[in-house]
């Protein structure tokens, strides 16, 4: 009796249960194939490059030009240095003097010591320029020295670097003609928020690109003629890459020379001009040796208001010599 009344629930239990198992849902074909193929499918481990980090520009200058057409130079230049070969330059050293001017111009009556000693008067300038071709010095643009540095591109007989800083309007009044009149190229570090603002003094966009068709180069100064020395990274960024995107679009040249305001710069201000696309930049520091081991920091000789032509001729000398 009491097996009786133990087996009756469990067949109960056993008949709901087959009902169950009848009306439920079978899986889907796909389901069951997917099913099966994650318990079968064996983990396959794929090696991955690890990404090496690369110096990127994370500061976006704010340097915004206005949609203006730009000018298209005559194609009559000397080939120009690519980045790439920055890398692994060839080791070389040369002697050559890069020239830095300032003013063309008689100073004004009431001009300080400072800007006595940086204008040369065009008369000088013209004085200066004939000395050079009577004594066989061949100019040509700092970015042609860059070349022979990186690459080994030949240059001519006695090269010298004329290079102008500021971008004074008196460069393309006074310089600019005399230039032409020897058939000497030239390298001219602009300040372009001056340019860009028409600032009295300084040469406009319609002169430089009038000098760029005539194969002059254009060079930065940076946007604002600031103090780089020490300044984060952002704002050296919106100074040298703001400058260098502000000329080429205004120009349509490459801009690959840099010249540091009053010579003041750190680790940061030629990490930046590297990152930015710069190939070369020149110092105030005095001397004529020139080396693909120091592209931005190549040696200047000063040019002043003082110096007469036996000055000018005396001071090339002894610093080709020291």
């Amino acid at each position: 009796m009491n097996r009786t009344f133990v087996l009756a629930p469990i067949a109960v239990l056993l008949s709901v249960a087959a009902a169950v198992l009848l009306n439920f849902p079978q899986p889907s074909p796909n389901v069951q194939v997917a099913a099966s193929a994650i318990v079968s499918a064996t983990p396959t481990v794929v090696e991955t490059a690890t990404p090496t980090p690369t110096p990127t520009l994370t500061n976006t200058p704010t340097a915004t030009p206005t949609a203006t057409p730009t000018f298209t130079p005559t194609a009559t230049r000397t080939r120009v240095p690519t980045a790439a070969a920055t890398a692994t330059p060839s080791q070389r050293t040369i002697r050559v003097p890069i020239l830095m001017y300032h003013y063309i111009s008689v100073p004004p009556p009431d001009a300080d010591k400072y800007r006595l000693d940086l204008s040369v008067t065009p008369a000088a300038f013209q004085t200066q320029m004939e000395y050079l071709a009577i004594n066989g010095y061949h100019p040509i643009r700092l970015i042609d020295l860059v070349d022979y540095l990186l690459h080994g591109t030949p240059l001519p007989d006695k090269p010298i670097v004329l290079t102008f800083d500021d971008g004074y309007s008196d460069n393309y009044a006074n310089a600019f003609p005399v230039l032409k009149q020897h058939n000497f190229p030239a390298t001219f570090f602009v300040i372009s928020q001056f340019v860009e603002e028409n600032r009295w003094g300084y040469a406009s966009w319609a002169q430089l690109d009038e000098m760029v068709k005539a194969g002059m180069e254009i060079g930065s100064h940076t946007r604002t003629h600031p103090d780089l020395y020490r300044r984060t990274l952002a704002f050296q960024t919106n100074e040298i890459a703001g400058s260098k995107l502000l000329i080429e679009e205004r120009l349509g040249t490459p801009v690959l020379s840099f010249s540091y305001p009053s010579s003041r710069y750190d680790a940061t201000t030629k990490s930046v001009l590297r990152s930015a696309g710069y190939l070369g930049a020149v110092t105030e520091t005095q001397g004529t040796r020139q080396s693909s081991e120091k592209l931005f920091e190549l040696q200047r000789i000063r040019i002043r208001g003082s110096h007469t032509i036996p000055d000018f001729a005396r001071w090339i000398k002894w610093f080709m010599e020291n």
